[in-house]
């Protein structure tokens, strides 16, 4: 009903008038209700003056009969005179209830005969005075009665002196009773229930049906006519009309309930409010009679408007009418409608008649068209759909849920399969399109493509949707051939794939097995073509291997399952771990190769380490492949620094053969070398670039090249990284250059790049360089020494020109002496020194490339040998058996790789154990002491990895390491290794250099602890141990910078204790290197510096410093190693 504009006029009307009679009635009353509410006040006041001043009457009069009562006695001469008469002569005619009289000492009697002493009584002494008083209290007990009045009149004798007192009381009831026929004309009535209350707010008498009053209420009573004949009082419910009594010190009040007293106010509300009914009621009635005629043709121009809307055009033109708006607007749509039938008759019959299937539905998704494409593909009549069924009931019902499912996966709440479907994917955009099932009358299926999009209004709300669709099933047919032919790829694509992997591993074990045993031989004493044999055969097996791993890598790049890890890691170990490798390429070269690494490298990064090693890797070893002389230069930069990111320029050069332009063109395709001459005489798959430049490219960056034909080549990209914030990075392990006394070298390396970056490697580490440009130069000046020139450490290249081998080297030596020399050399030559007696050795040697960790490591080393020489020699605190060998186990299952790791190790002074399978290598550590395992992956019956993480369950990676050894080199099963619970990888073939560096690294490594006294300490509870290490790990981490502090401020007395505590803990966590350090140190405080050579303070504060930072660093990394292990778990 309130949907129709003519009713809703009608209210709005009958709304308008009402409220201006409304407004007009509650003017017009309060206007009157304040002279009617003033005049029933003034009349509620006027009965309380009335009733006051007929019951002071009554009181007067009383007193008069007091008075002449009083008088009567005046003649007779004694008391008891006075007592007789009044008892026998006046009692039985006075309307008091009873008198008495009393001689001035305040002894009262009464004519009944009763007593009372009256003598402090306030009243009495005014009445002996000579005053009358009018009371509704006494002092005696014995005259107090509930509402009754006492007088007291004096009595005189016939001299005119007060004789006595008489003393005479009534009842308020009677009084009160007696005030009505004392109404002035007897016209008003019966008295109202009141109340007499004194000026302190007592209450003297009230009437029966008066309410009863709090004291706080007598008290306003008494008080309100002080000063005034009237007053009034408003309580909650009720309002005091108070009148004073006149001659009196009493105020009597009448309560009226406000409802009673302001009844003809109610009355005339009720009446003004039922005039406006009456008054809007007519109005209501004239007012639809007025509306009627012209919402009659409202609606007929509605009827019509509303047959168009349904699409029916042919309608009777609006009949003519009057010449208003309403006419006007009959005109106007009888003209629209004939436009909107030449508009949309072409429109249907093109809808109609094309292949899509259109489908208009309103905003609630109820079908309102249906064209006859639809009806043909879905075999629905319009009527059997339109007005009765959503598009959603045409399609599939399993579609429709699966789809809702995956929606509400992406918008993270639940989406029904109907309308609410619609409404999420049309949110927020005004289309989409997807493919959609629907479902034909007879039940059959079609495949459609469905485009859905809203219709909106001008303010963009919408009123409803169209979908457009079309029978796609011969396209669906053509995409499952097209997927049947796809899946025929993938599978033989990951048949090649298994196979290359199977038969990648079955290739490099007989491969490492030539290599290893080819060391071996080249261990024994062979003629020097049986040796050069043997280098070719370890050369030629070694460019076999390589070339099985490219074929591997690029297979797995092929099939799009080449992933990258990323994790945080120390830049400069892995250019240590890189340079090491490299070694191996340029022991056979006469070449340079250079480490250009920045200082200023952040000591953490995020990313794939392996991955970028393997990246450098291939593009150094190809440029050591192509370059005969010369130098290959490795070359990073920081290209831009930020708080939480760094980008890195990386840039391997080398002075080789070059590329032309054409050549360069080629030079990422797989299988493709620069021309057939390069790969007879270089060698290789082509595949190296391929992959390096595909690694990059996932990495972020973009793989670029430079070349010179016959000049030499340069290979860059820059990487961006993110940064491990200094917090929740570990600790390094290496020593603070500047704690490290300045100390001076002699370098004997070629002039250029080499000596640049040598010597600004050696400036990082407070060393002052000499550099020497040959081997002449540095014997001359080491022979004929300046006066005040000494060296203490001497570099030696062993591969320049004027090195003539065992001679000059001797020569040097000792010219050198007293300055420890550091011979730069390959891991061929450092085999060579094998071949000279120890004494004539170099102190160390560092193989090439040399890069900034290697050198901090080995400069570490020297200077703890340095600290150490002035204490007690340092028991080792690795395990060992009763023999005191260390005791290695090794598990593999080839044989040849057996002996060869065997011949290794044994040739070391290493005890070895042999274990031919995973279970085996279980089931020996489980049952004897081993100090650690050297693990291969692919084993049968139990495989290196489940071997591990068993292990693992027994001992801790920290008290028995576990290397892996692996012929696969892909990063992804590295990681496998890792978290496997394995501590490091090493890669087959087997470099002896790299088992023995990495073999010692772990065994080290594993003697930071001695974890046998730690557990014997907690009764065998590991979880404690680790426990105390992870607090030990927390809160001496920044223990350097509080002992510099404590040093720097020469506060020796803090510093030992802090030595001391530091000791102590380092005794309950058995870290026997640590407690030796700070037990050094402390010991070095506590004496005056005169008892100590010069220095030696300062290298046992080195040794500490190192020895701390190995075990702060150990503790992290066996965190995170546990986490990866409990992960895998």
């Amino acid at each position: 009903m309130f949907e129709s504009l003519r009713v809703r006029t009608w209210l709005l009307l009958l709304i308008t008038t009402g409220f201006t009679l409304l407004v007009c009635g509650l003017i017009y009353y309060d206007s009157a209700q304040s002279a009617i509410r003033a005049s029933l006040e003034k009349n509620g006041s006027d009965r309380a003056r009335m009733q006051a001043d007929s019951l002071a009457l009554r009181l007067d009069t009383l007193a008069k009969q007091a008075s002449v009562l009083a008088d009567s006695l005046t003649g007779l001469a004694t008391g008891d005179e006075r007592l007789d008469a009044l008892r026998h002569k006046f009692y039985p005619q006075i309307s008091f209830d009873m008198v008495g009289y009393g001689e001035k000492d305040g002894e009262l009697r009464l004519v009944d005969g009763t007593r009372a002493d009256l003598s402090g009584d306030p009243y009495w002494k005014r009445a002996t005075d000579g005053n009358a008083v009018l009371a509704d209290r006494t002092v005696s007990g014995a005259l107090a009665a509930e509402s009754r009045i006492h007088l007291f009149v004096p009595v005189f004798d016939l001299s005119h002196h007060v004789a006595g007192v008489l003393w005479a009381a009534a009842s308020m009831k009677d009084v009160a009773g007696s005030v009505a026929p004392f109404l002035p004309g007897g016209a008003a009535g019966p008295m109202d229930d009141f109340t007499v209350v004194d000026d302190a707010g007592g209450e003297i008498y009230s009437t029966p049906g008066a309410p009863a009053f709090d004291s706080q209420t007598l008290l306003r009573i008494g008080r309100s006519a002080i000063g005034r004949d009237s007053a009034q009082i408003s309580l909650e419910r009720e309002k005091l009309f108070v009148a004073k009594l006149p001659g009196t010190q009493w105020s009597l009040a009448i309560p009226m309930r406000t409802g009673t007293l302001y009844e003809p106010l109610r009355q005339l509300l009720l009446r003004t409010i039922a005039i406006c009914l009456a008054s809007e009621l007519v109005l209501a009635f004239l007012l639809f009679l007025l509306i009627s005629p012209p919402f009659r043709r409202i609606r007929e121009i509605l009827h019509m408007t509303e047959q168009v809307a349904a699409g029916d055009f042919q309608v009777f033109p609006l009949p003519g009418g009057e010449k208003d708006e309403i006419g006007a607007l009959a005109d106007s749509v009888n003209g629209m409608v004939k436009q909107l039938r030449d508009l949309f008759e072409p429109l249907q019959a093109i809808t109609n008649q094309n292949d899509y299937g259109i489908i208009v539905t309103d905003e609630h998704y109820v079908i309102t068209q249906f064209n006859e494409t639809a009806q043909r593909m879905l075999g629905y009549a319009p009527e059997e759909v339109v007005q009765r069924m959503t598009p959603l009931d045409l399609s599939s019902r399993d579609e429709l849920e699966l789809k809702a499912k995956r929606l509400s996966g992406m918008v993270g709440r639940t989406v029904r399969p109907g309308l609410d479907y619609v409404r999420t994917m049309m949110q927020d955009r005004m289309s989409y399109s997807e493919e959609r099932i629907y479902i034909r009358n007879d039940g059959v299926s079609i495949p459609v493509f469905l485009n859905v999009s809203k219709i909106t209004d001008k303010s963009g709300s919408v009123t409803g949707y169209v979908g457009l669709f079309r029978d796609i099933s011969r396209q669906k047919q053509v995409q499952v051939e097209l997927t049947r032919a796809k899946q025929l790829a993938e599978d033989t694509n990951r048949m090649k794939s298994a196979f290359l992997a199977r038969m990648s591993h079955e290739i490099r074990t007989p491969i490492n097995g030539i290599i290893g045993l080819t060391q071996l031989l080249e261990r024994t004493g062979l003629t020097d073509v049986q040796r050069d044999y043997a280098q070719k055969i370890g050369t030629s097996s070694e460019v076999l291997l390589g070339i099985v791993s490219d074929i591997l890598d690029y297979s797995k790049i092929e099939a799009g399952k080449l992933e990258l890890e990323q994790t945080a890691f120390d830049p400069e170990e892995m250019f240590r771990k890189l340079g090491d490798t490299l070694s191996i390429f340029l022991s056979r070269k006469q070449l340079e190769m250079v480490f250009d690494i920045p200082e200023a490298l952040p000591e953490r990064l995020v990313g794939d380490p392996l991955r970028l090693e393997q990246v450098l890797l291939n593009l150094a070893s190809n440029a050591i492949k192509f370059t005969d002389q010369g130098y290959i230069h490795l070359q990073v930069l920081v290209q831009e620094r930020r708080d939480d990111t760094i980008a890195l320029y990386f840039a391997v050069t080398d002075t080789g053969i070059g590329m032309t332009k054409n050549q360069i063109e080629h030079l990422f395709q797989p299988f493709v070398q620069a021309d057939g001459s390069t790969s007879r005489k270089y060698g290789g798959t082509g595949l190296g670039l391929v992959i390096t430049d595909e690694l990059v490219s996932m990495m972020g960056g973009e793989l670029e090249v430079e070349s010179w034909p016959q000049a030499g080549s340069r290979f860059s990209f820059v990487l961006h990284f993110p940064v491990v914030a200094a917090g929740e990075a570990p600790p390094a392990a290496k020593p603070d250059p500047l704690t490290l006394r300045r100390r001076t070298a002699l370098c004997i390396e070629s002039p250029g790049l080499m000596q640049r970056t040598l010597g600004g490697m050696l400036a990082s580490l407070r060393i002052d360089c000499t550099f020497a440009d040959s081997w002449k130069d540095a014997l001359d000046l080491l022979e004929f020494p300046d006066a005040d020139q000494t060296f203490d450490f001497v570099f030696c290249n062993m591969e320049m020109p004027d090195m003539y081998g065992e001679q000059t080297w001797l020569r040097l030596r000792t010219a050198a002496q007293g300055a420890r020399t550091i011979a730069m050399t390959t891991p061929y030559g450092q085999t060579e020194w094998l071949r000279i007696e120890e004494a004539d050795r170099p102190t160390r040697t560092l193989v090439k490339p040399v890069n900034r960790r290697a050198l901090r490591n080995l400069l570490t080393g020297l200077e703890e040998e340095s600290a150490s020489e002035r204490q007690a020699p340092v028991p080792k605190t690795r395990r060992k058996t009763e023999s005191g060998s260390v005791r290695i186990l090794l598990a593999e299952d080839h044989e040849i790789n057996q002996q060869i790791a065997c011949e290794l190790l044994g040739g070391k002074g290493y005890e070895v154990g042999v274990a031919s399978d995973g279970a085996a290598a279980l089931a020996m550590v489980r049952k004897e002491h081993w100090d650690l395992v050297l693990m291969d992956l692919h084993m049968p019956e139990m495989d290196g990895f489940e071997s591990a993480r068993q292990i693992r369950i027994d001992f801790n990676a920290w008290r028995l390491p576990i290397v892996a050894m692996t012929a696969n080199v892909i990063p992804e099963d590295l990681q496998k290794c890792l978290r496997a619970g394995m501590n490091d990888v090493v890669t087959k073939p087997i470099q002896a250099s790299v088992l023995f560096e990495t073999v010692e690294r772990w065994l080290a490594h594993a003697g930071l602890i001695d974890w046998e006294e730690a557990l014997e300490r907690v009764n065998g509870k590991e979880t404690i141990v680790r426990h105390m290490l992870q607090t030990f790990g927390r809160e001496y981490r920044d223990f350097d910078k509080r002992l510099a502090a404590y040093l720097e401020e020469d506060r020796k007395k803090e510093a030992r204790a802090l030595l001391h505590s530091l000791r102590g803990v380092a005794g309950n966590l058995s870290a026997g290197k640590v407690f030796r350090a700070a037990g050094a140190l402390e010991d070095a405080l506590a004496d005056e510096p005169a008892e100590f050579a010069a220095g030696f303070r300062e290298r046992a504060l080195v040794s500490l410093r190192s020895e701390l930072a190995k075990l702060l660093e150990a503790i992290a990394s066996e965190e995170k190693r546990l986490e990866q292990f409990q992960y895998m778990l």
